[in-house]
């Protein structure tokens, strides 16, 4: 895209905005995973990497380490259809799980469209000492409900949740879709 995706405009406001608007009715406190100072204009706690190059499993790694409760709801700002009611079914399915995982229309995981426990973070912080980046990995270690996307499909909206805004095609297909919606 050329920019950082979360600044670009849908529906006259920052992408990254209608992500928090679905996190916001149903979590206690929302922060914004990001290395730059950009992100403090939204009025949120913002926490930088620490681990450089490694990926998805250091933003799950941050998210867990300055979480101040025990569950945390982790979402990319680059899927702008989530909504509050997947967000609930997620908290709803946590049960005594460290990780809640959902799979899209073609059952690839998304893991950054998840629901972690802080019982987690022991593992992932072991899986970037051994250097394995890979989200996945961590699934195999600690005790993962999988969530099929036939599980949420009567939720209203999840034909979109995971469609992935990262081109420029992708932004104007989102656009249309949220004028059409009136949204």
């Amino acid at each position: 895209m050329g920019r950082d995706k979360a600044w670009l405009e849908l529906a006259g406001r920052p992408m990254i905005e209608h992500v928090i608007r679905a996190l916001a009715p149903v979590t206690s406190a929302v922060a914004v995973l990001a290395n730059s100072d950009e992100y403090k204009r939204l009025g949120l706690p913002v926490y930088r990497d620490i681990n450089k190059g490694i990926g998805p499993l250091e933003a799950i790694r941050s998210a867990l380490a300055n979480s101040p409760t025990e569950r945390i709801l982790l979402a990319g700002c680059d899927i702008p259809f989530v909504t509050s009611e997947l967000f609930a079914f997620l908290l709803d399915q946590a049960g005594n799980f460290e990780a809640v995982v959902t799979t899209d229309l073609e059952g690839r995981l998304e893991p950054l469209c998840a629901c972690y426990r802080t019982g987690a973070l022991d593992e992932v912080n072991r899986q970037i000492e051994q250097g394995e980046f890979k989200v996945s990995h961590l699934f195999d270690r600690v005790k993962t409900k999988y969530i099929a996307f036939d599980e949420i499909r009567y939720l209203p909206g999840s034909d979109l949740f995971f469609m992935n805004v990262n081109t420029a095609e992708d932004l104007a297909r989102a656009s249309r879709i949220l004028s059409k919606s009136g949204l």
